[in-house]
């Protein structure tokens, strides 16, 4: 996969159902279902989850409401609110992000 292989959820754009695939996705607008990649799951500040996150690494600015699954590490940045259930082998949670839930990191 190609460093620069980004499918772009714009702005404005809401997208129902299920989304797979193997580039790295940065959602600016509104994802309702779940969504699987191979690559980094990034949500934008103002963009919006309802669903189910599975990718290798999974950053939030935004919002998500469900569950977050990353292979190797999962990020709420500062301005990120989260709810629902995160796990991955390593968990940053930046001052100023919002969480409500759960947290399960497997033993290496």
């Amino acid at each position: 996969m190609a460093q620069d292989d980004i499918t772009l959820i714009g702005k404005g754009i809401r997208i129902k159902g299920e989304i797979t695939g193997t580039a790295s996705i940065e959602v600016h607008g509104t994802v309702d279902g779940t969504a699987g990649t191979e690559g980094t799951f990034r949500v934008r500040e103002g963009g919006k989850v309802e669903g189910e996150i599975a990718a290798r690494e999974v950053v939030v600015d935004g919002k998500v409401q469900g569950l977050i699954a990353a292979e190797q590490k999962i990020a709420l940045n500062a301005k990120s609110e989260v709810q629902g259930e995160i796990k991955a082998k390593s968990v940053s949670i930046a001052e100023g992000a919002y969480f409500e839930g759960n947290v399960k990191m497997p033993k290496s």
